[in-house]
């Protein structure tokens, strides 16, 4: 496993905050970014670092579509469970 790998643990950690934390919306007041959003689980009490890049794939397998995939960050039509 390279340095930037995540175990299964930390795949299934952030698959779980993914899922417990964030709604998807078919329109949305606000997009949030992979950027905004990987910082978010960083800071929540079971986050750890991750890329930009391991955010984003863990969104599309947890079954979120980002708006554009040709940007860095993706956007997503996203609220926080926490807003609802």
């Amino acid at each position: 496993m390279s340095d930037y790998e995540l175990s299964d643990v930390e795949i299934k950690i952030l698959d779980d905050w993914i899922m417990s934390n964030i709604l998807p919306q078919k329109a949305s007041k606000k997009n949030y970014t992979s950027y905004a959003l990987k910082n978010l689980f960083e800071e929540s009490q079971d986050g750890f670092f991750i890329t930009n890049k391991q955010f984003k794939e863990a969104m599309v397998r947890c079954n979120f579509s980002p708006v554009n995939k040709n940007k860095l960050n993706w956007d997503f039509r996203v609220s926080l469970k926490a807003e609802s």
